[in-house]
């Protein structure tokens, strides 16, 4: 975005004019937009330290006949898919969280996404189940007890990871903005390093899509591609 689109738009968002601009404010703003395009190496990502955690990539989001289904989701399986197969043949763990409700522990949810009342997402549920062609392995841990947004609030996540000795967590899944955001969030305040990937979470919404993107570079995590991020998992990351 060229600067003076910044600041018009900062302009447009807010309602102001760019004589209420106070002084010195036009290059405050123009040097946070910088921020939030710097791609930055707050940490290493060293393999051994590694968790991939797939967010709700269910039937009932990633599936065409899913209550909630995020075509971009479907879209990306193939990609999602490849970087489980090199996190498992690097042994690095492959966590799965799956999106539950019961009607003793939804909050509001049913207000925000009526299509899932009724068990549509209970445990056993078929809208339920991990998409097919991402289904795990043997041995490898869901959370079924994801009853939130974040796939850490009110599970066992956060001691799974530290009893595997994790410092860095590889977030991928759906949706970008909500799901896959909120752990990503809930992860960084836990003292993980993340890593978030920009075309290996999907939502429905572009502009939702981008501002998460955004907010997790300037502040929370290494954002890069799911073929970046195997790509350093099988050869190491150089200075």
């Amino acid at each position: 975005m060229e600067n003076e689109d910044v600041v018009q738009k900062f302009l447009e968002v807010f309602g102001r004019r760019e004589d209420e601009l106070f002084e010195g404010e036009k290059e405050l703003l123009l040097n946070i937009e910088r921020k939030y395009q710097e791609d930055k190496k707050p940490f290493r990502i060293n393999k051994e330290e590694c968790a991939l955690i797939v967010v709700d990539m269910q039937n009932v989001f990633v599936a065409p006949w899913g209550k909630v289904w995020i075509p971009e989701a479907l879209r990306q399986v193939p990609r999602i898919k490849k970087l489980i197969e090199t996190c498992r043949e690097l042994k690095v763990p492959v966590i799965y969280a799956a999106h539950t409700l019961a009607d003793d522990c939804k909050h509001t949810y049913y207000e925000f996404s009526p299509p899932l009342k009724g068990g549509t997402i209970a445990e056993e549920a078929e809208q339920t189940k991990i998409y097919k062609e991402l289904a795990p392995n043997e041995g490898e841990r869901v959370i079924w007890s994801k009853h939130t947004y974040s796939a850490f609030a009110g599970t066992d996540l956060d001691y799974i990871l530290r009893d595997l000795g994790t410092r860095t967590v590889i977030i991928c899944g759906t949706g970008t903005s909500i799901c896959c955001e909120s752990t990503a969030r809930d992860a960084y305040f836990l003292h993980y390093n993340v890593v978030f990937g920009n075309d290996i979470n999907s939502c429905s919404n572009w502009m939702a899509q981008v501002a998460t993107l955004r907010t997790m570079r300037w502040k929370f995590a290494r954002v890069m591609t799911g073929e970046e991020i195997a790509s350093i998992l099988r050869e190491g990351e150089s200075d």
